[in-house]
């Protein structure tokens, strides 16, 4: 987020404001991408999380050139609150664990699982 914020304040930014200043999409098509998000996250675990962070991070001095800094830290604020969710998720990941030498948490796993899409489907209304 900081090489994207200092480009941005450089006048090269890697998202133009534009790009974000459009009216949001309908409920549908914000559900379809945070849930493509979850989906990600859910299959691939800590790659898809830290691209999904990088994404994120890019968008953020978009936001802020088209809406302006509050509610660019609101987005901020929000988007931490959905990364944690998503590390927790990546954290129970089965392949994530095994790898750690742990053993599955299969509930832990599916609960994260069931709170991201919740969550999903309450940021997107």
């Amino acid at each position: 987020m900081l090489v994207a914020s200092a480009l941005a304040a450089a006048g090269r930014p890697l998202l133009p404001p534009e790009a974000v200043a459009s009216p949001p999409p309908d409920y549908l098509d914000r559900l379809a991408s945070a849930a493509v998000d979850v989906a990600l996250v859910a299959a691939l675990s800590y790659p898809a999380l830290f691209f999904l962070a990088a994404g994120y991070g890019v968008l953020t001095p978009a936001v802020a050139g088209a809406h302006g800094l509050s509610y660019a830290l609101l987005f901020v604020g929000v988007v931490h609150v959905v990364l944690f969710f998503y590390a927790q998720l990546a954290k129970y990941h089965p392949l994530a664990r095994r790898l750690a030498g742990g053993r599955v948490e299969w509930g832990k796993y599916l609960l994260w699982l069931a709170l991201s899409l919740s969550l999903v489907g309450v940021l997107a209304l």
